[in-house]
């Protein structure tokens, strides 16, 4: 279960900056927990972790609650601490079957067309600068 799930009725549309939002909350809870896991069935503290990887205990509670950004590296790095080896999965045979069954072809150039506009609509970071009185406004 999700805290979209949690804390919003079913069926609630989201933008897609709050659907970004939540997929990487949700990225980094499920790694984090997978990683306190790790070291509960381990045996090893938090202090120890940061002993072996030459951190502060600071430093690995930030990392493990959220608070500071996990790189890929720092992933490893703790893993290789735990004598573990990290698996990283990344699938996208839902999304390209999903895509095929509705009859588009993931590399359409209207299809990208099409979904470029509409993110542009969506977002709100992103400026169209398709139309030059876009170019006129922002040059002001």
């Amino acid at each position: 279960m999700s805290a979209k799930d949690m804390f919003f009725p079913e069926g609630k549309d989201f933008s897609r900056t709050e659907e970004r939002a939540y997929a990487r909350e949700e990225l980094v809870y499920n790694v984090t927990e997978d990683i306190l896991v790790a070291l509960e069935d381990l045996n090893v503290s938090k202090k120890e972790l940061a002993r072996r990887l030459g951190k502060s205990r600071s430093y690995i509670t930030q990392v493990l609650s959220g608070a500071r950004n996990m790189t890929l590296g720092s992933l490893s790095d703790i893993c290789f601490a735990l004598e573990i080896k990290p698996k990283v999965t990344i699938p996208v045979e839902p999304v390209l079957d999903s895509l095929e069954s509705a009859g588009k072809s993931l590399w359409a150039t209207e299809e990208i067309e099409s979904r470029t506009g509409e993110l542009i609509r969506k977002s709100e970071n992103v400026i169209d600068c398709r139309d030059s009185n876009v170019w006129e406004n922002q040059a002001a």
